[in-house]
């Protein structure tokens, strides 16, 4: 018997939301002419999402309204792939509970001092809390910053190399990603994008997809280009970035 559809509820319609966004931004249903969002149209759909998202807490009637639009515009495919995010970003959230056992660390006392101080200034009851709701905005901003410099750097060093060797290097990034963690997913839709039509447009889609792969791969995942699987081509852009 197939499994039924996802049934669209209030726990879980914010990560919904964010995972119709992003299927929105890739290439995905453009491909598939014959699929069944088309009837209603992809534009028509990411305006419901924006508009979805300005009720931070959903009625039972509006989950019930989003589920007759979904159904008409989703394939079992996508249900498969909706409840595949969704259990994986609850899996994630569990091990990010558990992993909440108190580390012991050495200040020196005057570090000791400066956070307490800090502590009472921002009116936490705890350095700990102190140093995660004092310093969270910085360091999104000091990684969004960095994420923006380092995709500066890798693009300008891309325009050194011909086309033909960019594609090679996507090509092995790609094949190396289906062994170890990587974001990947988007590139490689692209990859197969430019396959079937290889212009100029589909080409600065892999270089873009594959830049925003090394960004996110080196911010959030801590894998630099260096850990994959090198070229000599490969090797060249890792030295020429890192000067």
């Amino acid at each position: 018997m197939a499994r039924p559809k996802y049934k669209i509820n209030r726990k879980d319609w914010l990560d919904c939301l964010d995972w119709l966004s992003y299927q929105l931004t890739l290439p995905k249903w453009l491909e598939q002419p014959k699929h069944s969002i088309h009837d209603m149209g992809i534009p028509a759909l990411m305006d419901c999402v924006n508009q979805w998202r300005d009720v931070a807490v959903p009625s039972d009637e509006l989950c019930t309204a989003a589920q007759k639009i979904l159904d008409n515009a989703l394939e079992s495919e996508d249900w498969a792939r909706l409840r595949k995010a969704l259990s994986a970003k609850k899996r994630r959230r569990k091990e990010k509970r558990y992993d909440t056992s108190p580390i012991n660390i050495t200040l020196t006392p005057e570090a000791h001092k400066v956070l307490i101080e800090f502590k009472e200034l921002i009116g936490e009851d705890t350095i700990s809390s102190a140093i995660i709701e004092g310093l969270r905005e910085s360091i999104s901003k000091l990684s969004a910053n960095n994420a923006v410099e380092r995709t500066k750097q890798i693009q300008q060093t891309l325009k050194t190399y011909r086309a033909s060797e960019l594609v090679q290097l996507v090509g092995n990034y790609l094949n190396r990603s289906d062994e170890r963690k990587s974001l990947a997913n988007s590139c490689k839709i692209a990859f197969q994008l430019f396959q079937k039509r290889p212009d100029k447009t589909s080409f600065n889609m892999i270089l873009d997809r594959f830049v925003e792969d090394i960004v996110w791969n080196e911010t959030h995942l801590k894998i630099d280009l260096a850990e994959m699987n090198l070229t000599e081509l490969e090797l060249k852009i890792i030295e020429l970035s890192n000067l």
